[in-house]
């Protein structure tokens, strides 16, 4: 696992940057994605078996001559075939539909599931660009604040103390924002995967590019539901199709009867047969004279349903709660954001102005700029994370909601 990051971290940073939005991701995503692919592929192999609905036994072709019995009905050549009971065939038909379209609704949950993935490695994409932004913003004014320091020290306006202290802090910013641009690129390999592609992704979006779908809500809808119905109707199917395994094969037989006379060995007189071949048939049933096996798999087939039947109950339950949660979660961070967003950002905008003009004239210390440069940085930050936990409610809400 190290050496696949390594070669992946290194193979996005050799890779060209592709500045993207998230529909372009999303669009790259479907048509690249590995898992998606694969259940493409499970689609297409259903869909292919609907075609062996019609499956008969192999004919047989015999070749008979007793010379004991001369042109007796041993004498022939017989062509039999064996056939389900025709409506075994309607049966078996439906039955392999129903496991298409089980196939279907599994191919629905993975892309499903890719978008959700794929918009939540994207908005943490996008958090860490914004942080890295910040960082380096806060780089550039700690780099003016450690020069001012060293110009006051040259002065005689104040100690050392001062310098060393504006110099640290510049360090400690400049390797968290190292730390931070290794966090992006952790998730830029991670959206790479998303995407299969070795192509670095820049995410061009706003910080905060999610929103709810407003349909109503139903588990049905979903492709979880759906999946979660198709289940049930394959077993449906099964079942119907274990009831009928009593029902009788068909067996149809073509005798033709012949005398061949290079096979005599006893010089039996055939002269009677003389007057030329016959044509025969024979038709019958095949049916099971014990029913136990039978019973047995009508019965697993029937629990098989009602299991199907719970567990879709079960799952519809679940998703209403995580439904529930979901939306308490959207309604929470959301307001975190609309605070950040109608006071937090600008009471740090004017902080950091604030305290640069009263740091440059004299009027605070480096001790109190320092801080109030801190609590500016600090508030932003909490903002781009509050920007991101609201897109992160949100996708999980909407993949809940299977929009």
């Amino acid at each position: 696992m190290k050496k696949t990051l390594i070669a992946l971290l290194t193979m996005c940073c050799l890779a060209p940057a592709v500045a993207q939005p998230l529909a372009e991701c999303l669009e790259t995503a479907r048509k690249n994605n590995i898992g998606v692919r694969l259940a493409d592929l499970q689609v297409q192999q259903a869909a292919r078996m609907e075609g062996s609905w019609f499956a008969a036994e192999k004919a047989e072709l015999s070749l008979s001559q007793d010379p004991t019995s001369g042109g007796s009905p041993d004498n022939a050549l017989t062509l039999s075939q064996r056939f389900d009971f025709p409506t075994i065939y309607g049966t078996r038909r439906n039955l392999l539909k129903a496991e298409t379209q089980v196939e279907e609704s599994r191919r629905e949950v993975a892309e499903s599931e890719l978008v959700r993935d794929v918009s939540s490695a994207y908005c943490s994409l996008l958090y860490w660009q914004h942080i890295e932004a910040l960082l380096t913003t806060n780089d550039s004014l700690l780099d003016y604040f450690a020069k001012t320091a060293d110009v006051h020290l040259q002065n005689g306006v104040t100690s050392q103390l001062e310098l060393m202290n504006a110099q640290s802090m510049r360090a400690e910013n400049r390797m968290h924002l190292q730390e931070v641009q290794d966090a992006k690129a952790r998730a830029a390999v991670l959206l790479q995967q998303l995407m299969n592609t070795t192509e670095e992704v820049v995410a061009t979006d706003d910080l905060q590019c999610i929103q709810p779908a407003a349909e109503a809500w139903s588990f049905a809808s979903t492709p979880q539901g759906r999946l979660a119905e198709s289940k049930k109707n394959l077993g449906e199917r099964q079942l119907s199709a274990s009831r009928q395994e009593w029902l009788p094969s068909v067996d149809i037989g073509l005798r033709y009867q012949c005398v061949i006379p290079g096979i005599n060995p006893y010089d039996i007189d055939r002269t009677r047969f003389e007057g030329g071949n016959w044509m025969g048939f024979e038709v019958g049933l095949s049916f099971p004279l014990f029913y136990g096996s039978s019973r047995a798999k009508r019965d697993a087939a029937r629990l098989d349903v009602e299991m199907a039947q719970y567990r879709m109950e079960q799952a519809s339950q679940q998703a209403a709660a995580e439904m529930q949660m979901a939306e308490r979660m959207v309604i929470t961070a959301r307001q975190a954001y609309n605070y950040y967003q109608d006071e937090g950002l600008g009471i740090a905008s004017e902080i950091r102005r604030l305290s640069c003009i009263e740091y440059e004239t004299g009027e605070i210390g480096y001790v109190e700029h320092a801080q109030n440069l801190a609590t500016a940085l600090n508030i932003e930050m909490a903002s781009a994370k509050a920007a991101d936990a609201l897109n992160q409610a949100i996708i999980q809400f909407n993949f809940i909601k299977g929009k």
